[in-house]
């Protein structure tokens, strides 16, 4: 990230620079007039500030203008940076604000007046509180405008024609940035495979300096045979928003007093096996302060190419696995290879579902075995990480979740391949009195097929003579070893004398149903044993 970020000051132009375009009709080129781009004002409202006593802004007002009458906007940026009155050095963060025609919020240049042909942009800019001495100097390094397709860039002597600098009476920061716990990011196991390509380690920590605030650092990580790898970092604003960004990470504040960092530390194919470290952490701050941290108290990792320590011949028994009903028991098996002082742990992970169930052991034959719990009605979980470590240390990786070599193995639940199925079914009381109707409750018992999916759902419907549906429940159901099913019905409406017909469709934990004695369903089956009927008498 610091490497770009200097690249884009290296980048910036001494002059006005305008992007011409030509236009191509036929066989003939016309040549339309290139719109000028001119920044023709620009100065900030005080040419001192004093912030030693309290926080304070310093306005600085813009003009921009451009030639072409078509326009109908025009945009930019305005980067000003902090330049040390001892080393003469511009240092510190830069302060990069955006500006469009017509925006007035949001953060950034307001605009004040104007056509897209000539607006006058402004911006307080918070003058930072501390400096590596009593005075410093703020400066526009660089101001860039765009319109219809054409960028022009004004930085180096061309701003100095301007009042593009004020100095600002500081305090003196005392003190470097300060870093709190580190770790690694996601949390994940401490391991890293690389084989014929790089892989990356990322840290996760957060940098805080109280006074002129942080700027940038640097990590270098240490290895086996004396190789290091050392990546320089700093935050960046996003493109899009007001929001910040310190590797992978959104968040902290601008002045850089709080900032949350995600950083991703590459080590190159054919990095040594073993142990790598952070050996020093550089953080620098606003002022130019620096703190470094030797061997900071931060998670290892264990990098290999699983060429000494191997593992292979992978499999899983049983699979699939019958956990419709209850979470299911299985095992994971390999042979190890390479090993020094035997095997002192594996780790498997999957992606979701299934879970490493205690610790692994050595069969009669040799292979590492290891329990895996299947929880209950899991489809399927894959097998994403497996991690094997001898008694030396050293580690074999396998799988997505360390770009290793992919172990191959999916665990899958035995399929259901047949809807449920009824057997029979009563009613318990059949015949009641209508002034009872609404006062008893009435068991449906069904009694269904024991299959590999168990019956997880029912839905209850009572008929008329005219196969009107007169009453309907349902919800989840749960079936007994035994395949009964139970369903209560309470009939709160009353119900006319007659004999009334109950329909019912039952529906698996595998999401198939069946529907029995439903006369305006065209796939309802008849009920074996033949119908259920509620017969409702006079009294």
């Amino acid at each position: 990230m610091y490497l770009t970020f200097a690249r884009r000051l290296a980048g910036a132009a001494v002059a006005l620079v305008v992007t011409a375009a030509a236009t191509v009709l036929g066989g003939a080129v016309a040549h339309a007039a290139t719109p000028r781009l001119a920044l023709t004002a620009l100065s900030f409202e005080n040419s001192t500030v004093d912030v030693t006593e309290q926080y304070a802004a310093n306005k600085l007002t813009w003009t921009v203008t451009n030639t072409d009458p078509d326009a109908y906007s025009v945009s930019g940026t305005v980067t000003m940076r902090m330049r040390s009155s001892i080393t003469g050095e511009l240092i510190g963060h830069d302060w990069v604000v955006r500006y469009e025609y017509q925006q007035t919020c949001c953060s950034d240049g307001v605009w004040e007046s104007g056509t897209p042909q000539e607006s006058t942009f402004s911006y307080h800019l918070p003058v930072r509180r501390y400096a590596d001495a009593t005075t410093a100097t703020w400066e526009v390094t660089k101001v860039t405008i765009t319109a219809s397709g054409v960028t022009a860039n004004v930085s180096g002597t061309r701003l100095q024609t301007f009042g593009y600098s004020f100095v600002a009476h500081t305090l003196i920061d005392t003190s470097g940035p300060t870093v709190e716990h580190i770790s690694l990011h996601p949390s994940r196991r401490p391991y890293l495979y690389v084989g014929d390509g790089p892989a990356t380690v990322t840290f996760d920590f957060t940098v805080q300096d109280a006074q002129s605030g942080f700027w940038k650092g640097s990590i270098r990580l240490a290895g086996p045979a004396g190789q290091s790898v050392t990546t320089a970092f700093t935050w960046e604003r996003d493109e899009y928003s007001t929001g910040l960004r310190c590797g992978s990470v959104y968040g902290g504040d601008q002045d850089g007093t709080y900032m949350p960092c995600v950083i991703g530390v590459t080590l190159p194919a054919g990095a040594a096996s073993g142990n790598w470290r952070i050996a020093k952490l550089v953080l620098r701050n606003n002022a130019g302060g620096t703190s470094t941290y030797q061997n900071p108290t931060a998670p290892s990792v264990t990098v290999t190419a699983n060429t000494t320590v191997q593992a292979g011949g992978f499999a899983i028994t049983p699979n699939p696995v019958d956990n419709w009903r209850d979470s299911a028991m299985t095992e994971l098996t390999m042979a190890v290879s390479g090993a020094t002082k035997g095997v002192s742990a594996v780790h498997v992970d999957f992606d979701s579902g299934c879970q490493q169930w205690g610790v692994p052991t050595v069969k009669a034959d040799g292979r590492i075995a290891v329990p895996v719990m299947v929880y209950q009605q899991t489809a399927e979980c894959q097998v994403n990480g497996i991690v094997v470590v001898d008694g030396a240390g050293r580690a074999a990786l396998y799988g997505d979740a360390y770009a290793a070599p992919d172990p191959g193995l999916r665990i899958t639940r035995v399929p259901s391949t047949n809807p449920p199925a009824a057997l029979g079914a009563t009613l318990a009381p059949s015949s009641l009195p209508a002034s009872e109707v609404n006062q008893t409750s009435i068991r449906l018992t069904i009694q269904t097929q024991v299959q590999v999916a168990p019956v997880t759902g029912l839905s209850v419907y009572l008929y008329d003579a005219d196969g009107t549906v007169v009453y309907q429940s349902g919800g989840g159901a749960s079936q007994a070893t035994d395949g009964a099913v139970t369903h209560w019905l309470y009939l709160w409406q009353p119900l006319e004398p007659g004999e009334y017909t109950v329909g019912f469709s039952l529906s698996d934990a595998a999401r198939k149903s069946t529907p029995y004695n439903m006369p305006d369903n065209p796939d309802s089956r008849t009920l074996p044993g033949g119908p259920v009927v509620l017969t409702v008498t006079a009294g």
